[in-house]
């Protein structure tokens, strides 16, 4: 554990031997999430909340496994101003990204790369809208999310640091959902409906091997 809190050295030594480790620990951030449609929806972003448990395997130097187990919260907001309507919708999902972790730099601070996918599964779901002009009621309102299993691929970018409490990770990841949320045929008017994340989070690893 990081307890008995042993000094950070700032320099890295390429002759080191290095031995892999793993660091378990949690993860807070948030969400800002849009969807995607196809003809387009003109949109603003839905902010929401992800987090959750974070398992961390460096098997090697410079690449290494990440597993991640996290409720977040996806959505998107119609800008609809002109037309006297309005139209939003928040979904919660859990999610199990699997990962490939690439890092580099010096010991104390470095950088790292993730990338991977992501499995969800939906689990809430609220729709908030109102009516005015029926011209520009969309076929999904009042329709429950009709794929509640989500795939997406992810890439994220961000920072490690080493300190004599445990290790803080920190990043900015993007994902793209690569099934939609609706059913799709040549008979809807969407041939596209998927989620698109931008997120920021903060993982604290609480336990570790090192």
């Amino acid at each position: 554990m990081y307890a008995n809190a042993q000094e950070v050295s700032s320099t890295f030594d390429p002759n080191e031997e290095f031995k892999p480790y793993w660091n378990f620990g949690i993860k807070q951030g948030v969400n800002y999430s849009m969807a995607f449609f196809n003809p387009s929806i003109d949109q603003s972003p839905t902010f929401g909340y992800t987090g959750g448990l974070v398992y961390k395997y460096q098997n090697q130097r410079m690449v290494g496994l990440q597993l991640e187990l996290n409720y977040t919260q996806k959505g998107w907001t119609e800008n609809l101003a002109e037309t006297g309507n309005s139209y939003n919708r928040k979904m919660a999902y859990v999610e199990l990204p699997l990962i490939t972790h690439i890092v580099f730099g010096q010991k104390t601070l470095k950088y790292h790369i993730n990338l991977g996918t992501t499995f969800a599964y939906l689990i809430s779901e609220k729709e908030d809208y109102n009516v005015v002009d029926e011209l520009y009621r969309k076929e999904y309102y009042g329709t429950e999310i009709e794929k509640k299993f989500d795939y997406s691929g992810l890439g994220e970018a961000g920072v490690v640091y080493n300190s004599k409490i445990g290790e803080f990770q920190a990043g900015v990841r993007f994902q793209w959902t690569l099934t939609d949320l609706f059913e799709t045929s040549s008979e809807t008017t969407f041939d596209k409906t998927q989620n698109a994340i931008l997120s920021f989070a903060v993982t604290y690893f609480i336990f570790s091997n090192k």
